[in-house]
């Protein structure tokens, strides 16, 4: 029981040793692929003196009787510094250096803690504008950023963040922005930018609708809109016009009734048609229907010439007189 709590207490320091040291700031910066010197701060070093490098408690090279014996990828050069080849992440850490003389008695020494970067990419600027200030932006990936630059017209300002806020009253179309970022082992500056923020900046429209810039969903809707109010012009006028052509057409059939009615049709012989009798076929039936002839004129008489016809004698009226009296 008392070995495990021993091995549980270890750990537990061994994580809380590597916290701390994750979290010490770095005296020495290498950059990821090059190689690095790891100084020895002797004054006064002599040949015959014993050199041992320690990498987090571990030897990594041992110099004694001007024989170097390196553990690891690593030299060690005349001045006692470690050399590093071909950084790595894993070359990060604590390196300490034992220094003894020919009595044997140990020399103190700095220890240093080497931190390894990559180098930095290129940044971009972005522009941000509003109703009176446009926010500019240095936009990059990298987290291990030491500090970043302003530039306009390739004069530096005073902004030294990632964000650099201006007036736009002080923006011009002509000016250039750029900007420079660098950790400690490089630095990149973005290509040169300009923006003008004028008609932006007078607009008190937002900048998307529905998820899309706001002018093209205006333009969108205003088509679709003019489109839909054509569509419904076009349907009122047609439903217009072909309600006036079926008023027109009922007003001629009605004064076509009224025609037919007042004035019977004539045969071609020019006698009017004579009405049909009632008691023709019933309505309804459907065999045929027998026309009636025209009936046919006698012949007329021939006229003698000495023959001449005598009129019917008048009729005369009656001669009132007095009654009879009745007996």
């Amino acid at each position: 029981m008392s070995r495990t709590l021993q091995l549980a207490v270890l750990v537990l320091h061994g994580f809380i040793s590597l916290s701390a040291a994750s979290q010490e700031p770095c005296d020495l910066y290498g950059l990821l692929g090059s190689p690095v010197n790891v100084p020895l701060t002797i004054d006064n070093l002599e040949e015959d003196n014993e050199i041992t490098w320690k990498h987090n408690g571990i030897i990594v090279l041992k110099k004694k009787n001007r024989v170097s014996k390196p553990v690891k990828e690593v030299t060690i050069s005349a001045t006692g510094s470690l050399q590093l080849k071909d950084l790595k992440f894993e070359n990060e850490g604590l390196y300490e250096a034992e220094v003894f003389n020919k009595e044997g008695i140990r020399i103190e020494t700095t220890p240093y803690r080497l931190c390894v970067q990559e180098k930095v990419s290129k940044p971009t600027v972005m522009f941000q504008c509003s109703t009176e200030k446009v926010t500019l932006t240095c936009n990059i990936t990298d987290t291990n950023i030491k500090s970043f630059k302003w530039f306009k017209n390739q004069s530096p300002e005073k902004s030294k963040d990632k964000t650099y806020v201006i007036n736009v009253k002080q923006l011009k179309e002509s000016d250039i922005f750029t900007c420079t970022v660098e950790n400690h082992v490089s630095n990149k500056t973005s290509d040169g930018k300009s923006k003008t923020c004028k008609a932006e900046s007078n607009s008190t429209f937002p900048k998307k609708l529905f998820g899309f810039d706001f002018w093209t969903m205006v333009g969108i809707l205003a088509g679709g809109g003019g489109l839909v109010l054509l569509l419904i012009i076009i349907t009122l006028v047609c439903c217009c016009r072909r309600q006036r052509q079926r008023r027109f057409e009922e007003e001629r059939e009605m004064r076509l009734d009224l025609l037919t009615q007042t004035q019977p049709p004539c045969h071609p012989d020019g006698q009017k048609q004579r009405p049909r009798p009632t008691g023709g076929a019933p309505p309804g039936s459907t065999g045929p229907r027998r026309t009636p002839r025209a009936r046919e004129r006698p012949p007329p008489t021939p006229k003698d010439d000495d023959y001449e016809e005598q009129a019917p004698p008048l009729p005369q009226p009656r001669k009132k007189g007095p009654r009879p009296i009745k007996q």
